[in-house]
């Protein structure tokens, strides 16, 4: 196996997407790879707001991210103290915006060797209407992809 100087592990919270941790951590151990932890929230669309009469009711969106991106952190926290070993100590980041652009962004700005990503296995009309984000990282990642699915 190329042992790797940084790995980024987009992680949707799901069960799935814990299999490419797994190997992530083995890859750290052997190799002594960075291992990055990546969640990605879709903002809330800005929606015209309907006109009724009521008091005008403020909604701060910065706070509101800021707050989604705080548990986002304390999840990925959790998350590593279960998966990853104690010599293991992954980089967590959240960010805001569509997964697959955000990944590839991140990727490309940090210069990581490997992106490992897990698939959900979607196909047809799911895969049509969600499409799949794992599709897109393999398609425009500029480093190497290693895709897992787990069942």
């Amino acid at each position: 196996m190329i042992p790797f100087k940084s790995i980024l592990c987009p992680t949707d919270f799901s069960e799935r997407s814990f299999a490419a941790l797994h190997l992530a951590n083995e890859c750290a151990l052997k190799f002594g790879s960075e291992i990055i932890l990546l969640n990605i929230h879709r903002p809330i669309p800005h929606l015209p707001t309907p006109r009724i009469d009521a008091p005008d009711i403020a909604f701060d969106m910065s706070a509101y991210e800021a707050q989604v991106a705080a548990e986002a952190e304390k999840t990925l926290a959790e998350i590593s103290g279960k998966i990853f070993s104690d010599s293991v100590k992954p980089r967590l980041e959240v960010r805001m915006g569509r997964p697959a652009k955000q990944i590839l962004r991140f990727a490309e700005e940090e210069d990581v060797s490997a992106i490992f990503i897990a698939t959900h296995g979607r196909t047809g009309l799911a895969h049509m209407v969600f499409g799949s984000v794992a599709e897109m990282v393999v398609r425009y990642a500029k480093c190497a992809v290693l895709t897992l699915r787990s069942f």
